[in-house]
């Protein structure tokens, strides 16, 4: 019985986790052989679902040698497992604590290789307005421009945002540069009649908040 036979007969639950990897990576390559490239990139991210989506496809292609449809594929895979993820939460209608900023930007910024800054716009219920990512950056910085992040507030009417960005190294403490930019929004938005209410930090292994910390 092939991996089809098996999911239509017993049911996808009844597939491990290579069998289920492995049919991302059929076409234009045999069973087999799909199983045996699977078998070999689950074994090298040690079996760890996170490590495995932030390979890219040219990772797959250059270390393990999987053709380059199968390997599009693979990312296209997790790409959508990560939209899919992210539907239910954009229900979420207001925030009340930094958990609420986790459980709705989580599937965002899990698993990046480079850090993006996103802004929460809220009304003065908190209540969100807006979501919108800020900017994309390397490994170890992202740009946060004050300009931009205080024009959207305009526009929206804000009373308050909540600033957000990865850690991409798995530091959950913020940097020097992360504490000045949060304090000198803080200050720039009190000029204004708004309030920079949280900065999330995220990490793949939990989240650090300055509000929590007492550090607005």
């Amino acid at each position: 019985m092939n991996i089809l036979e098996k999911w239509k007969n017993s049911g996808k639950q009844s597939l491990n986790d290579v069998e289920l990897l492995s049919i991302f990576l059929e076409e234009p390559v045999q069973e087999g052989l799909a199983l045996y490239y699977a078998d070999a990139v689950f074994r090298e991210v040690k079996q760890d679902y996170q490590q495995l989506s932030k390979l890219h496809y040219l990772d797959l292609l250059e270390v393990h040698g999987i053709p380059e449809k199968s390997a599009i594929k693979l990312m296209a895979a997790f790409e959508l497992a990560r939209r899919i993820r992210s539907a239910p939460i954009k229900q979420l209608g207001s925030i009340r604590h930094s958990r609420d900023v986790y459980e709705l930007l989580h599937v965002h910024l899990a698993g990046l290789r480079h850090e993006e800054f996103f802004v929460i716009y809220l009304n003065f219920n908190n209540e969100i307005i807006s979501v919108q990512q800020l900017s994309i950056g390397g490994m170890h910085s992202t740009i946060a421009d004050g300009k931009r992040i205080f024009q959207q507030a305009l526009r929206c009417h804000a009373s308050g945002l909540i600033l957000s960005h990865n850690h991409p190294s798995g530091q959950l403490k913020p940097s020097s540069h992360d504490k000045t930019l949060t304090m000198e929004l803080r200050d720039f938005a009190k000029l204004i009649d708004m309030k920079v209410l949280d900065h999330v930090i995220f990490t793949d292994n939990g989240y650090f908040s300055f509000a929590d910390e007492g550090l607005l």
